[in-house]
């Protein structure tokens, strides 16, 4: 199997925010000698039965996922000028019927009881439920708290906050990002060295937003509509690839071996599905 694209985001899920169809979604998997694909919409997972059965039609396998907002407390809805409540984003990946009923509830919690400008829930509240069995969870792009914690060199927070996850989640995976920035290169090298440290895994993701690299100046549009972007954020580079894109744009990197393992990560984790 090659490479599994598992941070993937679609138009009818992530309005304004994806120009991919969950038909394309399954189609570039099936073109691409990639046997699975997921849909990891941000929030809610509106487009998740659509992906199933697009995916089934072509023989793919499909990966259900969703990229929620986490906060440190969900129920806390005042945020102020001077006082506001960070939001994380952070990857779930079903694993079986048992994480897919959970998941189900982790979203629906940040669809009511969490929604305070985005649909938002807390990793503690997840563990306390005991909803994070039969979940893979990845840490998301940079705006991911492990990121954000690294880029702000909180290493203690970092550390404290992947143990919360590995005793929240089944699998727990650091994100590496196929973009070619500045940005994401250096917090791939953070990323790095911190999965070492911490003896985690660490996997490759795209976090695809469109097709290809030639549609990145069509769905800037949709990013200059849409309201309340996340900070920080860029989309060159976020689009569905294969193993020869990720390793173009990682070239820079010049770590072939290191590239390799995060790609085969995709693969062992879809495999867990």
């Amino acid at each position: 199997m090659s490479f599994v694209n598992l941070h993937v985001h679609s138009a009818q899920g992530s309005l304004l925010d994806s120009i991919l169809t969950v038909k394309q979604i399954a189609q570039y998997a099936k073109e691409n000698g990639q046997p699975a694909i997921a849909l990891s919409d941000h929030g809610y997972m509106y487009g998740s039965l659509n992906h199933v059965l697009e995916c089934q039609k072509l023989g793919i396998k499909p990966i259900t996922a969703c990229e929620i907002y986490e906060c440190d407390d969900h129920l806390l809805k005042n945020d102020t000028k001077d006082n506001v409540q960070p939001r994380y984003h952070l990857l779930l990946i079903v694993k079986n019927q048992i994480g897919k009923d959970n998941l189900f509830k982790i979203v629906s919690e940040a669809c009511t009881t969490g929604m305070y400008k985005k649909p938002r829930v807390s990793v503690k509240w997840i563990k306390e439920n005991n909803l994070g069995e039969g979940i893979i969870c990845l840490t998301a792009c940079q705006a991911g708290r492990v990121s954000r914690y690294l880029e702000e060199e909180r290493y203690q927070e970092a550390e404290d906050f992947v143990n919360l996850l590995k005793d929240t989640f089944d699998y727990v995976a650091l994100e590496i990002q196929s973009h070619p920035t500045t940005d994401q290169l250096r917090c791939n090298t953070s990323i790095f060295n911190f999965a070492q440290y911490m003896k985690i895994p660490y996997v490759i993701t795209t976090d695809a937003h469109m097709l290809s690299a030639d549609q990145l100046d069509t769905h800037s549009i949709f990013v200059e509509i849409g309201e309340g972007r996340e900070a920080g954020e860029t989309y060159l580079g976020c689009h569905l690839q294969n193993e020869k894109d990720i390793f173009n744009y990682l070239g820079d990197w010049n770590l072939d071996r290191v590239i390799q393992q995060g790609i085969d990560e995709s693969v062992k984790i879809a495999n867990m599905v």
